[in-house]
């Protein structure tokens, strides 16, 4: 047995019909009409599917479609894959359709969005993996679900899991009110209340560990990355921390979260680390900055403390950077043409086009390349460096404003000891980007590298400025 077709009224028969035509792929027979009940319909089929038959008549209500109600609610179509879901989506979306429910991975597997047809019909848009593909999905997120329990070092510190010989330590450190108050938890009362809350909590727990002395191998605090409550995305981790407040103001749990972050992105591959803070706990909130969290926005009235009091959350994030392999460069060369097209509008078509094979062919090769990529995995941002300077830095126009070049040129810094840039004259709006970021300017040519008429104008840091050069 095999359900033949389902079947929908509409009072937008001709445009309901295109619709499912033009974007599912349907084929329509041709119009039924029976002029004696002004009744009128089509029948669009799919393949091997079941059949949509659209129907139209005059004396039908026309009453609002509302998602929650008993009977029908929506129906779906299959996709190959995932990345073919969020493209539809998104093609829905600048077609001026309702997207009624973002793409997402379901409870049951299936990554799937909603959108809505002109007459607000419920579409599912849904892809599930193959058995294959499920194992190959399943062994990844296990492997960053199930963080081993390593030992992660840094200059002063040692990370290692809880013990339960910690419980006294950790017992002088958590009844402590100026502790517990800024992360949103009571000051424990007793030495048995903290051991309770020491198993249950961070004895055993994947990805939290213990912040430790080297030089004493004292206790001083705790730091993790667990799975993020506001995201679905398995690749994102949330980090928490606190710090007993004897050693507050020494540094020790910037470099805590310095080790862990390396951590996150180099071994576990993860593609956003996010973290949120109480507004008041201005201390937390440097620590952040200092590792170079982009400030995201307040999620308001986030929090019901244990003593009544409700907290807005200020929310952070920092994505991951990654070395991209030859195949991006087509996908590298569309983020630097699209971003020179939004920002660089001093170039001709012509200079694009002289550009475009230079920069394919001889200039994306010779350089090491850094990229950041979106929540669908698409490359949003990249930077290339060669010796002595940063050579390049793009961001996609659709993706500025996200904090992405500032972490790029943070890293060439910090991990690559880069100071120096160069950039066109004209564009501004890369000038002022570097010029706010601490850059100076030290030198200018009068032409480019393949001497068209385009100054550079050559940038450093201030700290590592020997002199100017012209």
């Amino acid at each position: 047995m095999k359900l033949h077709h389902i079947a929908i009224w509409t009072f937008r028969l001709e445009e309901l019909k295109e619709f499912y035509v033009r974007f599912f792929g349907g084929k329509s027979n041709e119009k039924y009409i029976n002029p004696k009940k002004g009744f009128e319909s089509y029948f669009v089929s799919f393949g091997e599917g079941t059949d949509l038959e659209l129907m139209s008549r005059t004396d039908v209500q026309n009453t609002p479609i509302e998602e929650n109600r008993v009977g029908l609610t929506h129906f779906a179509f299959t996709f190959p894959s995932q990345e073919e879901v969020l493209r539809f989506t998104e093609q829905m979306r600048s077609e001026g359709y309702t997207i009624a429910g973002e793409p997402r991975t379901s409870g049951d597997g299936y990554f799937e969005s909603v959108v809505l047809d002109p007459d607000g019909n419920r579409i599912e848009c849904v892809y599930r993996k193959t058995a294959n593909e499920s194992k190959n999905k399943a062994r990844q997120e296990t492997d960053i679900e199930n963080i081993p329990p390593v030992t992660l070092h840094t200059e002063r510190l040692f990370l290692r899991p809880f013990e339960e010989r910690d419980a006294e330590t950790f017992f002088a450190c958590c009844q402590n009110p100026n502790l517990g108050n800024n992360a949103g938890w009571p000051p424990h009362r007793t030495l048995d209340e903290s051991r309770r809350i020491l198993h249950s909590t961070f004895i055993n727990q994947e990805g939290i560990w213990a912040v430790i002395l080297k030089d004493t191998k004292q206790l001083i605090g705790s730091v993790g990355i667990i799975p993020d409550p506001k995201r679905e995305n398995p690749q994102v981790r949330m980090l928490g921390y606190w710090l007993d407040e004897s050693y507050w103001g020494k540094g020790y749990m910037t470099e805590a979260v310095q080790g862990v972050l390396n951590y996150g992105f180099e071994e576990l591959r993860l593609s956003l680390i996010t973290a949120t803070c109480y507004p008041h706990n201005k201390r937390s909130q440097k620590v952040l900055k200092k590792n170079g969290f982009i400030y995201e926005g307040t999620l308001h009235q986030a929090e019901l403390t244990y003593n009544g009091n409700i907290y807005d959350h200020q929310c952070y994030y920092l994505p991951g950077i990654f070395q991209p392999t030859p195949e991006d460069y087509e996908e590298i060369l569309h983020v630097w043409e699209t971003s020179v097209r939004h920002t660089h509008d001093f170039l001709t078509e012509e200079d694009i086009q002289f550009y475009k094979p230079l920069m394919q062919e001889h200039y994306l090769p010779v350089v090491e390349l850094f990229v950041i990529r979106n929540a669908n995995g698409k490359i949003a941002a990249f930077m290339g460096l060669s010796d002595e300077l940063i050579e390049m830095l793009f961001v996609h126009p659709d993706e500025q404003g996200k904090g992405y070049g500032k972490r790029l040129i943070e890293y060439a810094r910090d991990k690559k000891q880069m100071d120096k840039v160069d950039v066109n004259e004209q564009n501004e709006k890369a000038l002022q980007f570097y010029l706010h970021l601490g850059f100076q300017i030290i030198g200018r040519d009068k032409t480019d590298s393949m001497g068209k008429p385009f100054p550079i104008l050559h940038l450093q840091l201030p700290e590592a400025n020997p002199g100017n050069r012209n």
